[in-house]
Order: C-alpha cells, then structure tokens, then sequence
C-alpha cells in the first residue's frame, strides 16, 4: 500500500485544529502517545517486575517495532536496540521454526507420601502414549521427542498449586517445600502434600536452519544511500517538542556487515521501516541484524 499524504495530512489537520495545535505539533502529540503507551507496557514486563531496563538489549519486531524502538530505548534507558534482519515476518518465522509443543494433564488428586517413582511412572503411562501417538501423526520421530513430566503439588486444603519436574536428586516433598519457601518466602514442613495433577510437555524438535556469517563490507554505508530527507525529531532542549531535520535515507538490503549507519537516518525495508534519532547509530552485524546504540538524555 502508497501512503495517502495528502488524506493523511487532512486527518491529521482536523485534529490539530480540535487541539488548536500546529499540524507538525499535533502529529509529534500522536507520536507521543503511541510511544507512551509502549513505553508503560514494557515497564509493566521489567521494571514492575524487579529487572533494570539497563541491563538488557530491546529488540525490535514487527512492522511498527524498529519505527519506535530507538525512542523507546531511549526513555527506558536501555543501552542497545536490536533489529533482526526481517522484523515484520519475525513472529511467522518463528512459528515456522518452532518445536511442536503439546501439553497434557490428568487430575489425580493423591498423597505424595504414598507415591515412589514406579507407581508415578506407571501413572504417566497413558499420557506418555497418547503424547507419542500425536506427534507422530504431526511426522515427528521418536527420536526427536521429549517428554517432560512434571506434577501441580500443594499442600493438603490449598486452593493452589505449585508445578514440580517429576524427576529430581530430592524427594518430591523436599522439592515442593523449597518451591513454595522460593515463591512465598516459607514453608510449611509439617504438612502434608498433596498431587493434584499430572502435567505432561511433549516437544517435538524440528529441523533448524544454519545462519552463515557474511563477509565484511567496510564501516561506510554509502552503497545503501538513497538520498535525504526533512524527519521530525524530539529536539535537543527538550523531549516534548519536535524540529525537522535532515535525515539521511538507506536501503536495509544494500547494507552490508561493518556498516555503521549514523543519525539521523531512516532505513526503508519491505517489511519495517527502522528509524535513527539523532545521537544514535546502528552497526550491521555478520548475520545481517542492526546493532543501534545511543546516548541518553533526560526529559526536560
């Protein structure tokens, strides 16, 4: 599809006129939004969560990923972006290439202090067959199968449960008590366990492509080069207000590794479109992946 700039830019001037803003203004306000809501999602997976940002490298997919991800970097304080080589088709890769994974389950509801590891393989038995018989009909052999049995533990009157690998150096007990002393910071020794489920992974390993690294193609990316172009970026003073300036403008398929591309840029692609900040650049990689970093700045 051809961007319709003319339509876009009507739509676009309605809402700045609602908001008695200027048209570049209100579009920058849209950008922010976007960007704000993202920027909230990933804070709710890492910093909610107990990890720092700082420590981690974002990596950028889908259509839309690599247009924000520099910014995103940026507010999070996250000291890398990462783009594979086709991010709009990343997420249908790895369906393609992905193990076959089944889960199964069986509600038993019996004492873990009657049971040894004979009677619980014995009850895994159908479970195991019937894992067996499905990933055959999907034309896996046996020999590229793995079944992982694990049980849903808690203690006796629970209303939840904690899953545990059936296997172990330790007693089921002992392995249930240090899961719950892990998760909920205590453990109640006395009492007694209970198994509630059988649960049963099954993976299905698929044939795996081979990555090849590609050959050096110098730092300068001038072969890619299609020109330049007036981009609207956060200015320098301050994060809530934008000003235009000249972008340079790249073919991602004419890159080659070493290259290291310098915002402002934008890099078009048939799947994405990755965008540079100013004070960011992007180093290709030997198996064709965009390693951008940039400096940090604080909002005014």
């Amino acid at each position: 599809m051809t961007l319709d700039v003319a339509r876009a830019q009507a739509r676009m001037q309605a809402l700045a006129r609602r908001l008695s803003l200027p048209l570049e203004a209100a579009a920058w306000g849209v950008l922010r939004v976007a960007n704000s809501n993202m920027e909230r999602a990933i804070r709710t997976i890492s910093v909610e969560r107990g990890h720092d940002p700082r420590r981690f490298t974002l990596v950028a997919f889908g259509g839309a990923g690599p247009l924000h991800a520099c910014e995103l970097a940026e507010a999070l304080r996250i000291p890398r972006v990462l783009v594979p080589p086709h991010p709009g088709v990343l997420s249908a890769l790895g369906m393609v290439l992905a193990d076959v994974v089944k889960d199964y389950s069986r509600t038993v509801m019996l004492p873990a202090a009657a049971m040894d590891a004979g009677t619980l393989d014995l009850l895994f038995t159908s479970l195991y067959e019937r894992a067996r018989a499905d990933l055959a009909a999907e034309g896996l052999p046996d020999a590229d199968i793995d079944l992982l049995p694990a049980l849903d533990v808690r203690y006796q009157g629970q209303s939840f449960e904690i899953t545990i690998p059936l296997h172990g150096p330790e007693s089921l007990a002992a392995r249930f008590h240090d899961a719950h002393r892990r998760r909920f910071s205590y453990a109640s020794e006395s009492e007694p366990v209970e198994i509630v489920n059988l649960r049963l992974k099954a993976v299905g390993r698929t044939a795996k492509p081979q990555f090849t690294r590609q050959p050096e193609g110098g730092l300068n990316p001038r072969a890619a080069q299609v020109g330049y172009k007036q981009i609207y970026f956060a200015a320098e003073e301050s994060l809530h207000a934008a000003r235009p300036v000249h972008a340079a403008l790249y073919e991602r398929e004419r890159l080659r590794p070493g290259n290291i591309v310098v915002g402002p840029a934008v890099i078009f692609q048939l799947d994405t479109t990755t965008v540079l900040p100013p004070g960011w650049s992007a180093t290709v990689d030997g198996w064709g992946n965009l390693v951008a970093r940039g400096g940090r700045r604080e909002p005014a």
